[in-house]
């Protein structure tokens, strides 16, 4: 008996600003279209290493090998403030130069 739709559109607007702001600073993805969580390519397309640098930068993002046999991606999830959405984009985009 409890109306979603302003919890949907809550999370499609973090969707939209993570991946926008991963596409923004060069980096791989395809949008998400149903889950909490986004899978975005390394840019070094080695994700283990890549998310050993985000750890030592004070960023938790998960290894994509944990999910797939994909090394080359890692996993974030948006179920997060935007504040800490946003912050989490100016890490990736330092890491991605």
């Amino acid at each position: 008996d409890r109306d979603l739709k302003p919890t949907q559109a809550e999370y499609r607007k973090r969707r939209d600003i993570i991946y926008d702001g991963l596409v923004e600073k060069g980096y791989k993805v395809q949008k998400s279209g149903g889950a909490f969580y986004i899978f975005p390519e390394a840019p070094d397309g080695n994700g283990d290493e890549f998310v050993r640098e985000c750890v030592e930068n004070e960023l938790l993002v998960v290894p994509g090998s944990v999910f797939s046999e994909k090394a080359t991606h890692f996993r974030i999830s948006f179920a997060a403030t935007e504040a800490n959405l946003w912050r989490g984009i100016e890490i990736l985009g330092t890491l991605a130069k």
